[in-house]
């Protein structure tokens, strides 16, 4: 075997300046950090640039077999290069490739490509795709592998008249992403690190650098601390995120399921030790499925699941659970659905509002005995399905019962506690709760609204006069009174009469009688303003505003005959800003603004006629309704002023008239003006177009014009960036 010395002295001596170059720079205390690609130098930025992420340093022959000969080896940065003689079926050669790491990521051999399709390869002292590391464990910047690489023929490939070979191997090196970490060692997979933690209950940490997507199994014997610094795992098919025989230990970050097994099973002989993070399930299945195991639930620790099959904590098969703190909500389905050994809360005498166990019909389902010593428990239905399983509870504890509203939805709520009471004292007014049962130590929750005649409820305080403010979140420890403090005040006016809420006003306007009501201050209104069939008012707002305390009503509602001028009318409802309601109900809106940012319209004309004149200007939001909406064989009257939707027509008509305008024979070409996201006027009733200009990027109207003082005339117009088709008479 002859060897090529003068390449082989070449490559050494490269080998050994490059890396005293590089670790020179790397030790240099001019600025320069082995995690960076720049060199700075008094003030000049050199770009430090290596060629390759990892790279062949050297190869050398390490060893033939049967005749085997390695006539040259040489190697670029990541090529084998060299020219090998195989006289035998079973002759070989191998090749020692040192590879090293040139920047702070770890790296991997993916994969060796180029060689003969007659010949094929092993290697050894190394697995590929292994990260390329050190003897000592050190596998970043700097970091040499040893690979040994043996080249020979395949089966049946053997051709004495063609022994020797060139070769131009491949080194294919990638990138390693770190999923985990146990001390120095690193996992590209969080499985690979659970693989390594020994089943002699020898407890071990992994820390979880990345969001990993995994199906994971911890054996029997197992003992791992999950250090999950913020991060998630999840499922990434039909399966449990973790199968669980041995011990986990959870703190923080998050597990996570979207399919139909749900995220952990904790299997018999399984522990699993819940002091934080969350566990959630957004599948059909449960957070936690304990079957057979030991499972703690502490600290902050968050259990959900949205399913409507199963809850998030499922407890069965002779397992224990123990929940001491933490949190446990199921939207569509109990809190915990328990038919083992389950235990709330620590029997020590003294109450404690944790854990909360809230669900959508039980807080807690059992059809077995457990024990309840501490915690919140909500739910629709009832907190507890039923109460004669609680075998042991805290006998110097009362059972509290009450109900919380939560997102438009009423739960049963039922808690242990040393009960105290506290008083409403109206304070002049009157109130629908006298008095309230509260754990003492606890907060006094949502408080009730009084009410008194001439005034307005300004909240409830420690004493009659003074004293401070009450909210839903006071604490007390003792039997207590709270009062109502209130404030007497003139929203609304006729003539020099004076009222303090709009709809006393209403009440005062005698029947069949013009009358004038004159609002004095902007209102936050609690019930709407309803005009009867029998009454003709006038509201003029003197510039001030009248929006809605509550969703689910309209500031005005005409039955009879109103104008309403002068102000802003604003809603972020569901029922819109102003209805005319009935037949025969007559509504003028003169100098008004009327705002709808909820899901319905601005103005909804049923059955009745609605005016708009002067400088009026109305708007809404939804993509539901457009900002006016006429049905019911109604009649909208639009003489001057700006319509206008962003997600719809300006103005709908399902029926009746549509009338723009005023036909005198003189054509204004701009006002009123109407534009929507849709059309500026659809009209599926009745259409005359006498004055003005329709806006809209689907049209600017939708429906036939059954009368007009001129000939429609399209254009287009660009508004805010978006093309609108534009309508207006010649």
């Amino acid at each position: 075997m002859k060897k090529n010395e003068n390449v082989y002295k070449r490559n050494k001596t490269l080998y050994i300046v490059s890396i005293a170059v590089i670790f020179s720079i790397c030790f240099l205390s001019i600025g320069y950090s082995a995690y960076s690609n720049s060199l700075r130098i008094e003030g000049i930025l050199a770009k430090v640039r290596p060629v390759a992420s990892a790279r062949i340093t050297n190869v050398t022959l390490n060893n033939t077999t049967n005749g085997g000969v390695s006539n040259s080896e040489d190697f670029t940065q990541n090529k084998l290069l060299g020219n090998i003689s195989l006289p035998n079926q079973d002759s070989t050669v191998t090749y020692r490739v040192d590879v090293t790491v040139f920047l702070s990521s770890e790296m991997k051999l993916s994969s060796i490509t180029g060689l003969d399709s007659n010949l094929e390869y092993s290697i050894s002292g190394y697995n590929m795709g292994d990260i390329l590391c050190n003897a000592n464990d050190e596998c970043n910047l700097g970091a040499t592998d040893d690979i040994y690489i043996t080249i020979g023929y395949k089966s049946g490939e053997y051709d004495p008249n063609n022994t020797t070979y060139n070769l131009d191997l491949n080194f294919n090196f990638e990138v390693v992403q770190i999923v985990a970490k146990i001390g120095n060692a690193r996992y590209q997979t969080l499985q690979a690190a659970i693989n390594d933690v020994p089943t002699n209950n020898t407890q071990t940490t992994i820390d979880l650098l990345l969001n990993t997507s995994e199906v994971l199994t911890v054996s029997t014997g197992q003992n791992i601390v999950f250090n999950m610094h913020g991060n998630t795992i999840s499922n990434n098919g039909t399966h449990n995120v973790i199968v669980n025989t041995g011990t986990i230990r959870m703190s923080d970050g998050t597990i996570m399921s979207n399919t139909s097994q749900g995220a952990i099973n904790n299997n018999a002989g399984g522990v699993f030790i819940m002091t934080g993070g969350t566990i959630s399930a957004t599948g059909t299945r449960q957070a936690i499925y304990n079957d057979g195991g030991t499972l703690t639930i502490s600290g902050n620790a968050t259990l959900r699941a949205t399913s409507t099959q199963r809850a998030p904590l499922h407890n069965l098969n002779n397992g224990t659970v123990t929940i001491t703190g933490g949190r446990i909500e199921s939207t569509n389905f109990s809190g915990i659905e328990n038919h083992a050994n389950l235990t709330i809360g620590i029997k020590d005498g003294v109450p404690d509002n944790t854990p909360i166990i809230m669900g959508r019909t039980y807080g807690v389902l059992s059809d077995t005995n457990f024990n309840y010593y501490d915690g919140i428990i909500k739910g629709v239905t009832n907190a507890f399905d039923d109460e004669n399983y609680i075998d042991d509870t805290e006998t110097s504890l009362t059972m509290m019962r009450s109900t919380e509203t939560i997102n438009t939805l009423t739960y049963k709520v039922v808690q242990l506690g040393i009960p105290i009471t506290i008083t409403f004292n109206a304070n002049g007014g009157t109130c629908s709760e006298s008095s309230r049962n509260i754990n003492k130590g606890g907060s006094i929750g949502t408080l009730p609204i009084p009410t008194r005649t001439t005034y307005n409820f300004d909240g409830w305080f420690t004493a009659a006069s003074g004293g401070s403010e009450v909210t839903s979140s006071t604490t007390f420890s003792d039997n207590d009174e709270i009062f109502a403090h209130w404030s007497q005040t003139i929203v609304a006016k006729i003539g020099n009469a004076e009222y303090p809420t709009v709809h006393s006003a209403v009440s005062a306007v005698p029947a069949n009688t013009p009358t004038t009501i004159d609002i004095v201050k902007d209102i936050v209104l609690s019930e709407v303003i309803e005009i009867p069939a029998n009454k003709n008012i006038t509201f003029d707002l003197n510039n001030h505003t009248l929006s809605n305390r509550i969703q689910a009503m309209p500031i005005f509602e005409t039955k009879g005959t109103s104008v309403i001028e002068n102000g802003t009318v604003t809603t972020d409802g569901t029922q819109g800003a102003i209805n005319n309601r009935t037949s025969g109900a007559n509504t003028t809106l003169s100098n008004l603004t009327v705002i709808a940012t909820g899901t319905r319209q601005a103005l909804y004309n049923a059955y009745g006629t609605t005016t708009i004149t002067g400088n009026c200007h109305l708007s809404n939001t939804t993509s539901e309704r457009a900002a006016v909406h006429n049905l019911n064989n109604g009649t909208v009257i639009i003489l001057s002023g700006t319509i206008e939707s962003e997600n719809h027509s300006g103005v709908y008509s399902e029926s009746g008239t549509i009338i723009i305008g005023t036909k005198d024979g003189n054509i204004s070409t701009t006002n009123p003006s109407i534009k929507g996201s849709l059309y500026g006027v659809n009209a599926v009733g009745t259409l005359k177009f006498y004055d003005g200009v329709l806006k809209g990027k689907t049209d600017a109207y939708n429906g036939t014009i059954s009368d007009s003082d001129g000939t429609p005339t399209a254009g287009i117009e660009v508004i805010g960036g978006a093309t609108y088709k534009t309508s207006h008479l010649e």
